[in-house]
């Protein structure tokens, strides 16, 4: 209830992101995650560590089971819902089949395995050992998504990671050690052109971005990226782009409730 309160009062005092009083109050007295994930479950199973989650119209997702069903729940409503402000798809920003789809910050997949049977290619790239094992076990079938084991930066190198299922997040005091990569190293330096750059990685949006300067200049990707993360984040997002590419067009949406900052940036 303080979340939807302090949205409340950000809209009221402060930015509106082109949200209406009507979108307002369907937001704040809106079903909780649970509530709205668990139609779209047909079924749960559980075995060898892993939540087997076979969702409707969507297929078989594994989860690994020493991560709470609450974020799960969280996930397939932030992945299924187009009402919410972090569906990563607007009319603008939608998948077509010709896409080679860039996955930054893949976590258990979900996003991956909507867009995988409409467009041409799909890059899951996520850090994390326990969701990487997941990803493998989601996609074995798949020929054409490719899951990329490393966290994004802009530079390469080494690092650690804190374990906080879907919110983990590179940090000192991490005790998971992972590399580090740019989307430039992974498909600019190898020729691959990219049509769709999707990114929720817990404030290092930016850092990514940097390290994709040449890819984005090149392939001109839509991109639908989070934005809340960082109060600061929308602003510097938006002006890094258009100096790439200054007929990007840009929109964001929603209203984080901690800063009331806008939750999700897309271009196209």
């Amino acid at each position: 209830m303080n979340r939807r309160v302090a949205l409340a009062k950000h809209w009221f005092l402060n930015s509106k992101n082109d949200i209406s009083f009507a979108e307002l109050l369907s937001k704040v007295f809106e079903k909780t995650c649970d509530l709205k994930a668990k139609p779209f479950i047909s079924e749960i199973l559980h075995e060898n560590g892993q939540y087997i989650v076979d969702i409707k119209n969507i297929g078989v997702l594994y989860y690994p089971d020493n991560m709470p069903v609450k974020s799960l729940y969280q996930v397939i409503t932030e992945s299924t819902d187009k009402k919410q402000w972090h569906y990563y798809e607007i009319p603008e920003t939608q998948v077509v089949k010709s896409d080679v789809v860039v996955d930054c910050g893949a976590a258990e997949g979900l996003f991956s395995l909507i867009v995988a049977n409409r467009c041409a290619k799909v890059y899951a790239i996520e850090p994390l050992p326990s969701f990487i094992h997941s990803l493998k076990l989601t996609f074995a079938k798949f020929q054409n998504v490719e899951i990329i084991a490393c966290a994004l930066s802009d530079k390469s190198g080494n690092a650690f990671m804190n374990d906080h299922d879907i919110s983990s997040a590179i940090s000192d005091k991490g005790n998971v050690p992972i590399k580090i990569e740019t989307i430039d190293n992974l498909f600019f330096n190898k020729g691959i052109k990219i049509d769709y750059l999707k990114a929720d990685l817990e404030g290092y949006e930016m850092d990514m971005l940097k390290g994709a300067t040449k890819t984005i200049e090149q392939s001109r990707p839509k991109v639908a990226i989070t934005t809340y993360h960082k109060a600061e984040h929308a602003n510097q997002i938006r002006e890094f782009l258009l100096k790439i590419h200054p007929d990007y067009k840009i929109k964001v949406k929603g209203i984080e409730e901690r800063a009331g900052a806008p939750v999700m940036l897309h271009t196209w």
